[in-house]
């Protein structure tokens, strides 16, 4: 070892000890916000992202389904099995309902080119950021919410924290940590070298959030 790495490795040893650390004070950020507030913050963050955000009841869904999506040129949507129960017998009979319920290899090439949108559900959403958070399971896997054109996410009013750190603390991320937890606010989006933001190169041209209250 030659004599300065000795020197700074004696000097780095003489300055490590217990009264040397600073303890720091970390306390969790609040802010208050009523239920509305929070719907309020979240969709005015979403929207800053270019994204939609539309506050419907549970029993408004589908009539905001059928009156939408023909007035956006969709034809058909895709959604996990357990919404299209709920949806299929109800949504407009010139929809088509796609299911993911077949391997990808099988269908590939129908939901990258002929997929006009999709419908997810969420884990909850942030207010601060005016993010989404998914939680893709074999059902709902993130190709979803990353391949159609237009992603349709449903938020429930209840599920929509203040901040990042209350939704993993309330939910117990640290015994039930997301496998693939996913945070989206706004359509996709990249930037060229000069900083310039362009919506919609890659993954959803649109995002359209719908907070759902009971």
């Amino acid at each position: 070892m030659n004599k300065s790495r000795e020197i700074i490795l004696e000097r780095l040893k003489n300055n490590t000890n217990e009264t040397s650390h600073t303890k720091v004070d970390i306390t969790k950020k609040t802010y208050d916000w009523s239920k509305e507030e929070i719907i309020s913050k979240l969709s005015e963050n979403l929207q800053s992202a270019k994204a939609e955000t539309y506050l419907l009841s549970d029993a408004e869904l589908i009539d905001w389904l059928n009156e939408e999506l023909p007035k956006r040129d969709i034809n058909n949507i895709l959604m996990g099995s357990s919404i299209a129960k709920q949806i299929s017998k109800d949504i407009n009979n010139e929809i088509e309902v796609l299911k993911y319920d077949d391997p990808y290899e099988s269908w590939s090439e129908k939901l990258f080119n002929e997929t006009d949108a999709s419908i997810t559900t969420t884990i909850g959403a942030i207010a601060q950021s005016g993010s989404i958070v998914l939680h893709p399971t074999p059902e709902e896997p993130r190709l979803m919410s990353l391949v159609p054109d237009i992603h349709i996410a449903l938020v429930y009013e209840d599920t929509i924290y203040e901040t990042f750190e209350q939704i993993i603390t309330n939910q117990y991320w640290v015994k039930n940590m997301p496998t693939n937890a996913l945070l989206i606010s706004g359509p996709s989006k990249t930037a060229d070298i000069e900083q310039v933001l362009a919506y919609g190169v890659h993954g959803p041209k649109e995002l359209i959030v719908l907070i759902l209250t009971s």
